[in-house]
């Protein structure tokens, strides 16, 4: 790789790494390449971004960003998957999780998400999370519940009543005589 090269690469990891709100370094060695693919094929499906680090060139690029807090972790073969969307943070660990659980050799190192640092526990806890639509969808319904119970408490009064009429109905208008034969 040339200077410029170099130069152009850390430049593009440095405006990527500014806007990185989850990261999470893995330790890809015993992978094979058809693997790594798999892995960021399915990382790219979810929209996420992964790459396989040049440690010199990505402490060239990470000072004053989220993700100078991982400086320690980038050591030895890395690959960061990251994310500068917040949403895509359960999905983003989900999906490395179920993928190493299938390929043990991938190893989930640390990460950071929201400018926290979090171990490989706690990535395995955010995979967990459901996602932010969905946390939307739950607290909807339950601001909605008690408006709900209220509307269906106000209906059972008339409809009993209407019940109750149409049982009279039903009883006065009593079954139909056959005539005698």
């Amino acid at each position: 790789m040339t200077r410029k090269e170099k130069e152009k690469e850390v430049a593009w990891l440095r405006e990527e790494f500014l806007e990185v709100r989850t990261m999470i370094l893995t330790n890809y060695q015993g992978l094979t390449v058809a693997e790594t693919n798999a892995l960021r094929e399915d990382l790219r499906k979810i929209g996420v971004k992964y790459k396989v680090l040049k440690n010199t060139l990505a402490r060239l690029a990470y000072p004053d960003t989220n993700v100078a807090r991982l400086a320690d972790a980038i050591a030895g073969p890395r690959g960061a998957a990251w994310t500068a969307d917040e949403d895509k943070s359960p999905v983003l660990a989900k999906t490395l999780i179920d993928f190493a659980k299938a390929h043990p050799k991938l190893e989930l190192v640390r990460g950071v998400v929201g400018g926290t640092l979090v171990d490989p526990d706690q990535i395995d806890q955010l995979a967990k999370l459901p996602g932010k639509a969905e946390l939307r969808g739950r607290l909807l319904g339950t601001m909605i519940a008690p408006v709900s119970s209220f509307v269906n408490v106000l209906a059972a009064v008339p409809r009993s009543f209407l019940n109750v009429l149409k049982a009279i109905e039903d009883k006065k208008s009593g079954p139909a005589e056959e005539p005698a034969a």
